[in-house]
């Protein structure tokens, strides 16, 4: 994996953090996780390709499409070496189905989760995106399902 746009900067913990967040995605595992700065970046490539946008023409809603399709790339990638550790090892499972639906909205859940905090920080400082301002961008997938039953 090619960690060049990381390591061409001085060394500091933060950059060191998030080299080793780049080691452990990638190094063979998962694949790239670029968000910005490479020809290949989830984030432009997301805009531009999923959008047709120009970057510099973009929303808060295309800015958070984009993003979210980004941190979809790296779970997706996971997801799928998750379900071969699973094939391989054949452990038990416990489905548990609950009537609670209003699951939220699960973009920050996902960066939080995936540990991508640092990365995140990065691109929205590179690119002077509003991380607040992104965040209100996305529907809650309960409350969107739930006006979808009352209205049609």
């Amino acid at each position: 994996m090619n960690t060049d746009s990381i390591s061409a900067h001085p060394v500091s913990p933060r950059s060191h953090n998030i080299s080793k967040l780049l080691e452990h995605y990638g190094g063979g595992r998962c694949g790239p996780i670029h968000f910005v700065g490479t020809g290949n970046a989830f984030y432009e490539r997301h805009l531009i390709f999923d959008n047709v946008i120009d970057l510099a023409e973009s929303t808060p809603r295309d800015q958070f499409e984009a993003l979210a399709r980004s941190v979809r790339d790296v779970l997706s990638q996971r997801w799928v070496l998750t379900n071969k550790t699973y094939e391989s090892c054949n452990p038990k499972r416990l489905y548990h189905l609950s009537m609670e639906f209003l699951i939220g909205r699960s973009l920050a859940n996902n960066v939080t989760n995936l540990l991508l905090d640092p990365l995140i920080k990065g691109v929205i400082e590179q690119k002077s995106l509003q991380w607040d301002d992104l965040l209100e961008q996305e529907p809650d997938a309960g409350l969107e399902a739930a006006s979808f039953t009352l209205f049609y």
